[in-house]
């Protein structure tokens, strides 16, 4: 059975990575569709409730599971929904909260599909709020904000945003993959491109329109609900369903339009020296210069064994970044490729752009993310030969690598680090951990993928403290590492749960709350 409403634009968007999440990060499995029996009351009645254009799907639909496509397709982090709401207006959002609030369903929403949290997978039988049909888009004027802003609408990707604002001689802080939601990434801090001279995709941030898990809406901003604010900016997955935000923009100056990017591929040989030198230029790394590492195989080169690809972005002219990484071109890569490209096109020579191929549906993966000071040689010698050792040993998690985010950390750190619920100002580097297979049903892969993401953030972290970007969180971090150590920060995001969600209901994705019990909020001892 389905119920469904036309809708203007009937294309699928497609999904992603690397870097979500979150609170846009559901969807089902590929896996064979599960026997969905539970009873979904009153549904003739929620279709009187919701817009003309608003859409409801329900598993039996042959649309359900494409509908709700994830990058990750394993039990291990997917939910399991029975009803599906498309919203294209705020109050169908609104409505469809009453509705599983009045019928006991859990609830969560979703526009990129990315995250891979395994709270998500304790959603079962409940409903999913799809926000893809909520794209709105707009330029205005603000004299607070002395220029422009954009309203950019929940269920925004990405790429939409980027390619929306560039066309208007705009740009805005944003991830470096193409395919996954604009708000998942905000809600948890998010890194972007740009940050090295404007700060996180959360400090864009000028206010929201969150509804809440009551039905209710409200704006969040420094003038209105400034703690609510303060906690979407870091925290927001746990907090409410953001339908509308409003960011600000910057003017793309005509000499800073074009990117140069330098691709260098090393064997494991070079490591050491490769990462010395790496922590020297990371020490005056200019604001708008981003590195990007990826230890994977390149089938081309060596279709056993991980390769080192190093990447270089540079905001000017080639020449100028020649300049910046001859020391690089002087240890001898195995190949080099180099062009240039615009803010848009960044995410292709990453390979992550909205139709790459990386970007689509990937089976089981599990990425966790950690924060590093420096590049610790010895740890990521260690690191590299684990990786090394499970490739060898296990070939269907030929899919797997290490991603090492080298973002410019100028303009994320003149915010003070108290003004939000981001924790992880101080840290320069972040390391994405991604195991995984394409082998559908496979359970002892994924136990063995799971054995191995363990084991790899082990040796990524080493004797440092552990601090996790949220985005990447998997699920058995504790909520200092993902939070902050200061007890105050825990201590607030809590007291702010008891007042915007006393009932816990966003709770499947990196919950601050691990645990609830008939409508009893978990106590703030927990960790």
């Amino acid at each position: 059975m389905a119920i469904r409403f036309p809708v203007p634009n009937q294309g699928l968007l497609l999904s992603l990575l690397i870097w979500s999440l979150t609170y846009t990060t559901l969807a089902t499995l590929s896996t064979p569709q599960h026997d969905d029996t539970l009873h979904i009351p009153d549904i003739h009645y929620l279709t009187t409730l919701l817009s003309p254009s608003a859409q409801l799907l329900l598993p039996t639909d042959p649309n359900f599971n494409t509908t709700l496509d994830r990058w990750s397709t394993s039990p291990l982090n997917a939910p399991r929904p029975s009803l599906l709401i498309l919203p294209t207006t705020e109050s169908d959002i609104s409505h469809a909260i009453r509705y599983a609030n009045s019928h006991d369903l859990p609830f969560l929403a979703t526009s990129g599909g990315h995250g891979m949290n395994e709270y998500l997978s304790d959603l079962q039988s409940g409903v999913v709020i799809h926000l893809r049909n909520m794209t709105k888009f707009e330029l205005a004027s603000s004299v607070d904000q002395g220029g422009t802003v954009a309203v950019l609408g929940g269920g925004l990707l990405s790429h939409q945003v980027v390619e929306g604002l560039w066309r208007e001689g705009k740009q805005t802080v944003m991830g470096m993959c193409g395919c996954v939601s604009y708000s998942g990434p905000a809600l948890g801090g998010g890194h972007g491109t740009l940050q090295g001279r404007y700060g996180l995709i959360a400090d864009q941030m000028v206010s929201a329109r969150v509804v809440l898990g009551n039905g209710r809406v409200v704006v969040a901003s420094e003038e209105e609900n400034k703690d609510l604010f303060w906690a979407l900016r870091g925290a927001g997955h746990n907090f409410g369903v953001v339908s509308e935000f409003t960011v600000r923009v910057h003017d793309v100056e005509e000499n800073r339009r074009n990117w140069a990017w330098e691709r260098f591929v090393f064997g494991r040989e070079r490591l050491e020296e490769l990462y010395t030198l790496a922590n020297e230029m990371m020490e005056d790394q200019p604001e708008l210069v981003n590195v990007f590492s990826s230890w994977r195989i390149l089938e081309e080169l060596d279709p056993t064994q991980p390769m080192i690809v190093f990447i270089v972005f540079y905001n000017g002219p080639m020449e100028a970044s020649r300049e910046y990484t001859h020391p690089i071109h002087d240890i001898g890569p195995v190949d080099y490729r180099s062009g240039i490209t615009e803010l848009p096109g960044i995410d292709e020579v990453l390979d992550i752009g909205a139709n790459e191929p990386q970007c689509q549906s990937q089976g089981t993966v599990l990425m966790r993310g950690v924060y590093v000071d420096r590049y610790e040689i010895d740890a990521l010698r260690h690191l590299f030969d684990l990786l090394s050792d499970m490739l060898a040993t296990e070939p269907a998690l030929a899919n797997s690598r290490c991603v090492l985010e080298g973002y410019s950390v100028q303009g994320v750190q003149a915010v003070p680090s108290d003004s939000t619920a981001f924790a992880h100002r101080d840290k320069k580097l972040l390391f994405a951990l991604i195991v995984g297979h394409r082998v559908v049903g496979n359970s002892t892969l994924d136990r063995d993928a799971e054995r191995w993401s363990k084991t790899l953030e082990t040796a990524a972290v080493g004797s440092a403290e552990r601090r996790v970007y949220v985005n990447y969180a998997l699920g058995d971090e504790s909520l200092q590492a993902i939070y902050g150590y200061e007890p105050w920060r825990l201590q607030r995001l809590r007291a702010l749960k008891r007042k915007y969600d006393p009932n816990n209901r966003f709770k499947f994705f990196a919950p601050i709350l691990r645990g609830v019990i008939d409508g009893i909020m978990a106590t703030e001892t927990q960790t």
